[in-house]
């Protein structure tokens, strides 16, 4: 039954080893056994994505950063972390400027350090299950006019890593179509007309999101993310082989039979390519690993370097998961709305903390219907903490909630009927101390960007690169900015992170009917505040006119008018604002008690009355 996976949290979470000088010291002494001088540690495990368990944080084992992106290279007497904006304030915390130099997660970065700190004829070691065959190709590209050399090996952090976690490889249930809109039977037919299209005769599928779409399963593997840590290959005649490590359930048995699924262990994945001899696989070389890449180029005939298929069918949702979207912002939307009510009702003297704020969140979403997991780690900075982008509360670095500092809250839910993410940034005890007039400029600025981008009406074949700069503007024209993207994709009951879709200065997707995508522009003080103010987005089709699309917003949850400058709005944004509190009083109303119902209807009252 579903009702078993309902999350449960402890708060006391794994923690990774602090003893980091003596992890490298015994990764080093490997060096000469492997007959190499450096050695490469990506975030990803063997399925290349950024949702990974405990049992596969290697690199926070080697290095104690805890991001969610990132790479480290050691070498016999140098280190170098490589992380992307988001937690360039984060990575400084938690690990030492005595151990590692700290450098932008780009090709061309990448490529200068190993070019100034590895020297000629030297050998990187790499894990082929955990680096993708378009990555190590860039990496040995960047070498091409060395000596330097890369050399495949196990996975040498495994070797060390004495106190790993044990891997779990939990239950895999059926996404019910009442839930997923499209029967898997007719997800098939799609998917093999794209093989027939490309005239090949079997599609590889690496990413496990992909096989969880497509199949129409989800599973426990993760502790936020329903996904079935797996790999799968489609034939051109409807048979469907999965491979993954998990016992199955007569209940899946039975699916599986109904729907010509086999399953094996991935250890199999060699001996069934070499069995069957296909002509022409698709495959795509970003996502898949290097290992299983050459078993691909060993084993088939001829081969093709698409991107999966599934990603644009995925990404475009159904009316059956809009509906569902919609249905589950609105239980959403009463759980954040009432937690902003208990806030409020609070004071300084309470003496609540950034935990404490985890766990009511928590509490309010977990007797929702269809609730399943928040859909990442909550995000509760106050204070200085609210500055680090990806923050995560720990007994060591949780702070007090204090009058006149600001609140940053990300948080959200997986439902059986939809994936949540929604940022609200609070000014903390107004009442007992005046908001800085900076505060309020910078919040309206960001308050601003997220109108633009939430008003956006565009021509189809617009991409996520051309709407990026909307956002950014206000806070620009003050010098201002911030390090990360604007929009991410998000999944349907799957991933909250979810390409191909994006709007930021890398956004080179097309913007389709049916996605969602977050819009969270952010400014960041370092050691003193954070601002992000986040909702989830629908694109739509104007009525009017089938040549332009438009975004429908699905979050509900009150912003904070405390913190706006009014005299910075021009009319359309202060409609817009009036307008989007009108929609949450309406929906949330009835869910309200006496009290919340009173706080609700003056939170959501005009800004200017």
């Amino acid at each position: 039954k579903i009702s078993i996976l309902i999350y449960q949290t402890n708060y006391n979470n794994y923690i990774m080893p602090k003893n980091i000088e003596k992890n490298i010291k015994k990764l080093r002494e490997l060096f000469d056994e492997e007959s190499i001088d450096a050695y490469i540690v990506p975030h990803e495990d063997e399925f290349l994505t950024e949702y990974v368990p405990n049992h596969s944080e290697r690199l926070s084992f080697i290095t104690g950063f805890t991001g969610s992106a990132g790479l480290t290279i050691i070498t016999k007497n140098k280190a170098v972390i490589f992380v992307d904006g988001r937690y360039t304030t984060q990575v400084k915390l938690e690990t030492s400027n005595k151990i590692f130099d700290y450098q932008d997660f780009n090709n061309s970065d990448i490529e200068n350090w190993i070019k100034k700190n590895i020297g000629q004829q030297s050998q990187i070691g790499f894990c082929s299950m955990t680096i993708s065959f378009d990555k190590l190709t860039s990496l040995k590209n960047f070498v091409s006019n060395t000596k330097i050399t890369f050399k495949k090996t196990n996975n040498l952090i495994d070797k060390i890593w004495l106190e790993r976690p044990n891997q779990k490889n939990g239950l895999i249930y059926e996404h019910k179509s009442k839930f997923s809109g499209v029967s898997h039977k007719n997800k098939k037919q799609q998917i093999i007309k794209e093989i027939i299209k490309e005239d090949c005769d079997s599609l590889f599928i690496s990413e496990p999101e992909n096989n969880c779409w497509f199949l129409n399963i989800r599973g426990d593997d993760l502790e936020f993310t329903p996904l079935v840590r797996s790999y799968s290959l489609v034939q051109e005649n409807g048979e469907i082989n999965l491979f993954s490590d998990h016992k199955i359930s007569n209940s899946i048995k039975e699916y599986f039979k109904e729907n010509n699924i086999r399953h094996f262990s991935i250890n199999k994945i060699e001996e069934f390519f070499k069995n069957k001899n296909f002509k022409k696989t698709i495959f795509d070389f970003k996502t898949t690993p290097f290992e299983l890449a050459n078993i691909i180029f060993k084993y088939s005939e001829d081969y093709k370097n698409l991107t999966n298929p599934c990603n644009l069918l995925k990404a475009c949702k159904n009316k059956t998961e809009i509906e569902g979207a919609i249905k589950a912002h609105i239980r959403d939307g009463v759980a954040l709305t009432k937690f902003l009510f208990w806030l409020n009702s609070k004071s300084e003297y309470n003496k609540l903390n950034e935990i404490d704020v985890e766990k009511k969140l928590l509490d309010l979403r977990k007797n929702l219907e269809s609730f399943i997991s928040p859909s990442f780690n909550t995000i509760a900075g106050t204070g200085s903490n609210g500055a680090i982008v990806h923050y995560k509360a720990n007994k060591a670095s949780c702070k007090n909630l204090k009058a006149g500092d600001l609140l940053l809250v990300d948080s959200g839910g997986q439902y059986l009927d939809g994936t949540t993410d929604v940022t609200r940034t609070i000014a903390l005890f107004p009442n007992e101390q005046k908001i800085q007039k900076e505060k309020k400029d910078r919040f309206t600025r960001v308050l601003k960007g997220h109108i633009a981008i939430a008003c956006s009406v565009f021509k189809k074949g617009t991409i996520g690169k051309d709407l990026d700069p909307y956002a950014r503007k206000y806070l620009i024209e003050e010098g201002l900015d911030y390090k990360h993207g604007t929009g991410h994709g998000v999944g349907s009951f799957l991933g909250v992170h979810e390409g191909p879709q994006s709007i930021s200065p890398l956004g080179f997707q097309e913007i389709k009917e049916g996605m969602i995508i977050s819009n969270e522009p952010g400014y960041y003080k370092e050691n003193e505040y954070g601002i992000r103010i986040e909702n989830l987005i629908l694109t739509k089709e104007m009525n009017d006119n089938s040549n332009y699309l438009y975004f429908k917003t699905l979050t509900l949850a009150p912003i904070d008018k405390n913190l706006i400058s009014i005299e910075m709005l021009n009319n359309d944004e202060i409609k817009w604002i009036d307008n989007y509190h009108e929609n949450v009083y309406k929906n949330l109303s009835e869910f309200m008690q006496e009290k919340e119902l009173v706080w609700l209807r003056k939170s959501c009252g005009p800004i200017l009355q």
